[in-house]
C-alpha cells in the first residue's frame, strides 16, 4: 500500500491508500501520527470515549474462533486502536487503527469495534489492548488463552541394554497448554514397584532384573485433544537363570520320558546336556537351531526340543542303561548355571502314616507309603529307643539304645506304574511306656530307595508319671515316690 504526506499549515497528514496499510506504516505511525493524534486532541473539545466491554479472558482451543470485544460508547472523531502483546513476551504488534486492519494475518478481521480470529494458533495467545490515544489514556485490556493437545518426547534412548543389578533413569519433556501430566505404565502389566502407573517426568529403576524388562510409555494429557505417549525399551542383560522341572524322575524300561529345565538370561544362553558326565551330542545345535534333533547313536530314541525359555530332553523306550545324573548347563558371556535331573528306577523314600501314640504295650504297628515304578520286593526297618532325658545323680543322661534292624521280604503285587503303594509291619518285643525312633527303607527290582525321615513313637502308657519340675530337671530321686504311689493305688483297687 502507498502512503503519502500533505502538510497543511504547520500539521503534516498522512494519507492513507483506501486498500490498507503497508509495513512501513510502523515506523511512520511511532513519529509522525503521534504527533498528528497530539495536535488534533489538543483542537479537538471531544469527550474522552468510554469502554462498554469489561476486561476479559478467553481460553479457546486450536482451530475454534474467537472474538475480542472494543465496544464503546461514542468514540467521537478519536480512533481505536488494537494491539497485541505476546503471552510469551517479545515486541508489541499493531493490529488495527480505526476500521483500517494494520497486520496482514487473514485470519484476523475488524468489523466496528470487535476484532475476530478465526482458526486460533498456540502464538495467537497472548494481551489485546483496546486503546485510544488521548490523554489522560483511555485503554481496555483482554487476555487470550489457546489451548492445545500435548506433545512429548523422550530424554531417554528408546532401547538400552542394561546389565543386572544396574540402575536406569526413563525421562520425559511434554509440551502443551494447559500444563501436560506425565503418567508411566509398562506395556507388560504393572511397573517393578507393583503400581499400575507412576505419575512424574522422571522414573526411576533401581537395582534392575529380568523382572523389569520390557516397553515404558510416558503419556503426557491435559485433557485437550488426544494424549501423546513416547515408548522406551529396558533389556536387562544377565547370567543364565535355570532350575529343573523335576529333581528326580522315577521310570521305568519301556517308558517315555520328558526332562526339561527352564532356563532365563540374556543374550539367551547357549544350553547343552550331560549324561553322568558325558556330554550328550548334538545338543547344541539344537539350542543353536531351536529344533528338535534326534540323536543317532543312542538308540534313536533321543530327542532335543527347544520352546522359548523350556529345553527338554525326551527318551522314549527306556531303558536300564538309560538310567543317571542328566545336567543341563546353559551359558552365555555373562556366565554359566546347570541344574541336575536325577531319572532313576528306585522307589522314592517311604512316608510314615501310623500314629506316634501306640495302643499295645509291648508291640507297636508301623504303617508307610511309597512310590515306586515297580512292586516292592523287601524293606527294611531300623529302630531303637530314644533318650530318656533324665538326669541321673551323678549327672549323666541315660542314651539312646542300639539299632535293631527287621528286614523282611514283600510278596510280589500287581501294581500299577508310578503308583503309591502302602505297607504294614508290627515291631514286637518292645519295652512298656517307652519312646522310639525308626527309619524305613524299600527296595523294588532296581535297589533300596533312600531312608524315610526319622519317626518318633511310643508304647502305651500304661499309667501317668508326674515328674517334678523344680529347678527344670527331673532326677530319679523324684521318680521313686511317685511309682511307689501308683504301685500302692494298684494293690488298693485288686483287693476291693
Amino acid at each position: 500500500m502507498k502512503h503519502s504526506l500533505c502538510w497543511v499549515g504547520l500539521t503534516p497528514l498522512l494519507l492513507l491508500a483506501p486498500q490498507g496499510l503497508s509495513e512501513s506504516y510502523f515506523d511512520i505511525y511511532d513519529y509522525e501520527t503521534d504527533y498528528y493524534y497530539d495536535y488534533n486532541r489538543a483542537q479537538s473539545n471531544d469527550p474522552l470515549p468510554t469502554f462498554t466491554a469489561r476486561p476479559q479472558t478467553f481460553t479457546v482451543e486450536v482451530g475454534q474462533s474467537v472474538m475480542i470485544p472494543c465496544d464503546v460508547d461514542d468514540p467521537g472523531n478519536h480512533k481505536l486502536i488494537i494491539k497485541k502483546k505476546p503471552a510469551l513476551g517479545g515486541k508489541e504488534r499493531l493490529l488495527s487503527v480505526g476500521s483500517e486492519k494494520v497486520t496482514r494475518d487473514r485470519r484476523l478481521n475488524i468489523e466496528g469495534t470487535r476484532l475476530t480470529i478465526s482458526h486460533a494458533r498456540p502464538r495467537d495467545a497472548g494481551t489485546f489492548l483496546c486503546l485510544f490515544d488521548v490523554e489522560p489514556p483511555v485503554q481496555l485490556q483482554h487476555t487470550l488463552d489457546v489451548q492445545f493437545a500435548p506433545s512429548v518426547r523422550s530424554l531417554a534412548p528408546p532401547e538400552q541394554h542394561v546389565p543386572r543389578g544396574k540402575a536406569v533413569t526413563l525421562e520425559c519433556r511434554a509440551h502443551g497448554n494447559p500444563e501436560p501430566v506425565i503418567r508411566w505404565t509398562r506395556q507388560e502389566g504393572p511397573l517393578p514397584s507393583g503400581l499400575s502407573s507412576h505419575e512424574g517426568k522422571t522414573l526411576f529403576l533401581h537395582g534392575v532384573d529380568r523382572h523389569v524388562e520390557g516397553t515404558y510409555l510416558c503419556t503426557a494429557d491435559n485433557g485437550v485433544g488426544e494424549p501423546a505417549s513416547a515408548a522406551m525399551t529396558i533389556t536387562v542383560e544377565y547370567p543364565p537363570e535355570i532350575t529343573a522341572e523335576k529333581a528326580v524322575v522315577r521310570t521305568g524300561e519301556g517308558d517315555h520320558v520328558e526332562l526339561a529345565c527352564v532356563v532365563h538370561g540374556r543374550p539367551s544362553p547357549d544350553v547343552i546336556w550331560t549324561r553322568d558326565g558325558h556330554p550328550l551330542p548334538e545338543s547344541l545345535m539344537d539350542t543353536q537351531r531351536h529344533m528338535p534333533e534326534r540323536v543317532s547313536g543312542e538308540g534313536h530314541h533321543v530327542t532335543f526340543t527347544h520352546v522359548a525359555h523350556r529345553h527338554t530332553l525326551t527318551i522314549t523306550n527306556v531303558s536300564e542303561k538309560d538310567f543317571g545324573a542328566y545336567v543341563c548347563i546353559a551359558e552365555n558371556p555373562h556366565g554359566q548355571k546347570d541344574a541336575v535331573i536325577q531319572m532313576t528306577g528306585l522307589p522314592k523314600p517311604p512316608v510314615l502314616t501310623s500314629s506316634p501314640i501306640g495302643g499295645e504295650s509291648t508291640s507297636y504297628t508301623l504303617t508307610w507309603e511309597t512310590e515306586s515304578y515297580y512292586p516292592i520286593t523287601e524293606f527294611l526297618i531300623r529302630y531303637r529307643k530314644t533318650h530318656l532325658g533324665a538326669w541321673q545323680p551323678n549327672h549323666t543322661v541315660v542314651m539312646a539304645g542300639a539299632w535293631e534292624n527287621v528286614s523282611k521280604k514283600v510278596v510280589a503285587t500287581s501294581v500299577p506304574r508310578a503308583q503309591r503303594e502302602s505297607l504294614t509291619y508290627t515291631l514286637h518285643g518292645l519295652e512298656v511306656a517307652s519312646d522310639y525312633v525308626t527309619v524305613v527303607r524299600v527296595r523294588n527290582r532296581y535297589g533300596w530307595s533312600a531312608e524315610s525321615d526319622h519317626f518318633h513313637f511310643s508304647t502305651k502308657k500304661a499309667m501317668a508319671v508326674l515328674q517334678s519340675t523344680s529347678g527344670g530337671r527331673s532326677g530319679a530321686g523324684t521318680l521313686a515316690p511317685t511309682l511307689l504311689l501308683g504301685l500302692s493305688l494298684l494293690v488298693l483297687l485288686r483287693e476291693n
